[in-house]
């Protein structure tokens, strides 16, 4: 069952449309999330009522999904916006089909695919092809151990540091 009916979201984004008011007081007059409400107006900016409209689940093919990662690529659009283009109705599936196409190539895309498949397989930062992955094609959990480890050496730094000035500090001055 949708949170929000077609009705309430076409209302919502006519009244943010009119600007007689920002997202954020839009959304509170109507009743709604600012970001639901800055999804639809996207959606009716790209596709008019469509945009808007609950959709059914879909399962796209390899070209449909193809074409959205060339728009991506040739146009420099951002994924989201390839979703909004192409009527997709989880705006982060276009990510997704673009980190599964880097890591597993276009065998990932075919519908009926799994990435458990690959998984036991193959190191996590290499393709087939041996060459390493560059970090915007590594998967998120990578990059946020990556960051852990990095603001951990930074902090062990920074009170090295710190016990140094401390020291220094507190030893006895010659001379006085």
């Amino acid at each position: 069952m949708a949170k929000y009916t077609d009705k309430q979201r076409l209302e919502a984004v006519k009244a943010y449309r009119k600007g007689t008011g920002g997202l954020r007081a839009t959304a509170e007059a109507q009743g709604v999330q600012v970001d639901s409400l800055r999804k639809w107006v996207a959606g009716y900016s790209a596709l008019g009522v469509a945009g808007v409209v609950t959709k059914k689940r879909s399962n796209y093919d390899l070209e449909f999904k193809l074409e959205a990662l060339r728009r991506v690529r040739d146009e420099g659009i951002s994924c989201r916006q390839a979703a909004a283009l192409f009527d997709i109705r989880r705006l982060d599936q276009v990510a997704e089909w673009r980190r599964l196409y880097a890591v597993h190539g276009a065998a990932a895309l075919q519908p009926g695919w799994k990435e458990e498949q690959t998984k036991m397989s193959k190191t996590p930062h290499q393709r087939d092809d041996g060459d390493l992955l560059v970090d915007d094609q590594r998967s998120r959990e990578e990059l946020l151990r990556d960051l852990q480890q990095l603001r951990m050496e930074v902090a062990y730094l920074k009170k090295t540091q710190a016990l140094a000035r401390a020291k220094t500090r507190l030893a006895p001055v010659k001379g006085r």
